[in-house]
């Protein structure tokens, strides 16, 4: 028995019709958006089965759906011992991406990202930008000393939107504290 026919009225087949279009419409573009995002997470995976993390990153970059970069993100959280320098460098502008992102989630994987890193290379950055420059011709300094500015350079950017985070409450403000209680310590 159906609703309509316990209150004791006709069904309106013109109002359930219009409700079913509804639903058919909404479920074609849920459907559509998670093809899309499998689309991208098979193109970034390519990526990770030839160990091309640069790769994997860069495309990561390129792809502006932050589902998809905290997915990914969340993975590399796992896999840390993965990741030198030059990737956290590549990282970090997916990293202040998802900083803008509205869902808590994206937000908060990205700060939880950028706790560890800032712990694994965070001191490497600030030594070398804060180093005076290498006398000679030493090309790997010279590199890693660029790759620094852009890591610290990125990293103050992300210590200014840390109080709009904070502003938020809740864990996203814990670890945009966290975060910034680091980076001053640096």
């Amino acid at each position: 028995m159906g609703e309509s026919q316990i209150l004791g009225r006709e069904p309106d087949s013109a109002d359930d019709r219009d409700v079913a279009e509804v639903l058919m419409e909404s479920h074609e573009v849920f459907l559509s958006t998670l093809r899309s995002r499998l689309t991208k997470l098979q193109v970034i995976r390519h990526f990770f089965e030839r160990n091309d993390m640069k790769g994997a990153i860069n495309a990561m970059r390129k792809l502006p759906d932050h589902s998809v970069q905290a997915d990914v993100v969340g993975i590399l959280m796992e896999k840390m011992d993965m990741l030198n320098l030059d990737l956290f460098s590549s990282l970090l502008p997916v990293l202040v991406s998802l900083l803008d992102s509205k869902i808590e989630r994206h937000t908060s994987l990205s700060l939880e990202m950028l706790l560890k890193l800032v712990a694994v290379f965070g001191s490497l950055v600030f030594a070398t930008v804060s180093a005076p420059p290498t006398v000679g011709v030493d090309l790997h300094a010279e590199q890693r000393r660029e790759c620094c500015n852009q890591c610290f350079a990125q990293l103050q950017k992300i210590q200014k939107i840390l109080p709009l985070l904070v502003r938020r409450g809740g864990v996203v403000a814990r670890c945009a504290q966290e975060l910034n209680l680091v980076l001053q310590q640096s």
